[in-house]
C-alpha cells in the first residue's frame, strides 16, 4: 500500500468542495496521506490540509522541501501518521479509492489511534469531514458533544488553549 495516495481530479473536486470555507480554491491537490490529509500546490508553495485539525497551512516553499520533510522521521510521524498507519494496516485493508477515517472523529471526542480507523471512499470521507469541521466552527459547543455529561475532550481550533468553554 502506498503511503502517499493519488486520486482522480473529480474525486478531489468533490471532496474539497466542502472545504471552500478554509480557502482551498486556487490550490491544486496533488496527493494525500493514507488518512485523507491533502497536499496541495499553488504559486506560493505547498499546502497541507489537515483533516484531523481542520486546518490549511502553507508549509513548504518547494516540492524539494516537502519531500525532504516527508522523508524525515519527524515528517513521517507528523504528516503521514506512520505509526498509526502501520498498526491500522494489521487489521484493515484499503482499496485504491479509500482512505482511513477516524471513527468517531477526534474533533468530536474520538481517538487518534489505529483502533479508531475504518476505510472509507476518499471523496466521501473528505467531503463529510469538511462539512463536520465547518459545522463545528459555527457552533458552540459542537452538536455531538452538547449533551454529554463527562469532560469534553474535543479540540476547538479557534481557542488558544484548544478546548471548548465549560
Amino acid at each position: 500500500m502506498e503511503v502517499l495516495r493519488t486520486f482522480a481530479p473529480d474525486a478531489f473536486a468533490y471532496g474539497l468542495a466542502s472545504w471552500s470555507w478554509l480557502g482551498v480554491h486556487g490550490k491544486t491537490p496533488r496527493f494525500t496521506n493514507a488518512f485523507g490529509d491533502v497536499f496541495l500546490e499553488s504559486l506560493e508553495g505547498w499546502w497541507f490540509l489537515d483533516t484531523v485539525e481542520g486546518t490549511l497551512e502553507l508549509r513548504w516553499g518547494t516540492a524539494v522541501d516537502l519531500y525532504t520533510e516527508l522523508d524525515s522521521a519527524e515528517g513521517r510521524a507528523n504528516f503521514l501518521l506512520e505509526d498509526i498507519l502501520q498498526e491500522a494496516l494489521q487489521r484493515v485493508a484499503l482499496r485504491d479509492d479509500e482512505v482511513l477515517t477516524f471513527t468517531p472523529h477526534p474533533a468530536v471526542g474520538g481517538g487518534l489511534n489505529a483502533h479508531s480507523v475504518e476505510p472509507v471512499r476518499f471523496e466521501l470521507a473528505l467531503r463529510l469531514i469538511g462539512q463536520m469541521h465547518e459545522q463545528l466552527r459555527a457552533s458552540s459547543p459542537p452538536p455531538l458533544l452538547a449533551h454529554t455529561t463527562g469532560p469534553q475532550t474535543a479540540v476547538h481550533p479557534g481557542r488558544p488553549d484548544g478546548h471548548w468553554p465549560h
